[in-house]
């Protein structure tokens, strides 16, 4: 972004970069991602302590929900064994549908991507949420199409948090 290969560009922020104007959507829960034959699985909610013994797969700590999803660990007092970091989410998905461990992912994965063998409960209060953000560089004008991203962007993240 700040050496201008991206015009605009949607992201959940952990740091902030004074260079970059930000506009934030909202704020998007994550569900937990379970094996569906789990015995978890059938739960409406999950409670933090529900995820106690559980083995965990994460993204590598160079992803911004990694960090987010490890300081949610640590709020409720969770060190959980990990099982694995990977470097994409479907790539999770897939070990998680294998067995292999649980994960918290982002609400708009589990609308957006066919999660075979896997199933994304909810979390009971209090529910962990991530920020939304478009950013973009202020020094760069504006093309349309990035405005009119930010504006489609901005209707879509309204209407879905309208409609959950």
């Amino acid at each position: 972004m700040e050496d201008g290969e991206l015009d605009i560009a949607l992201l959940s922020t952990c740091d902030e970069s004074p260079a970059l104007e930000r506009h934030s959507l909202g704020n998007e829960p994550l569900l937990i991602l379970l094996p569906k034959e789990h015995q978890l699985a059938k739960k409406k909610k999950i409670k933090w302590s529900d995820l106690e013994s559980q083995k965990f797969l994460l993204l590598h700590e160079m992803h911004c929900l990694s960090a987010q999803v490890y300081q949610f660990l640590d709020a409720h007092h969770l060190r959980p064994t990990l099982a694995v970091t990977g470097a994409q989410l479907g790539t999770i998905a897939r070990m998680v549908a294998a067995g292999m461990g649980v994960s918290l992912v982002p609400q708009m994965m589990i609308q957006t991507e066919l999660m075979t063998g896997c199933v994304g409960l909810p979390f009971a209060a209090p529910v962990p949420m991530r920020e939304l953000n478009l950013v973009r560089n202020p020094l760069r004008v504006q093309s349309k199409a990035a405005a009119a991203f930010h504006q489609e962007a901005a209707a879509a993240f309204s209407s879905q948090t309208n409609a959950g």
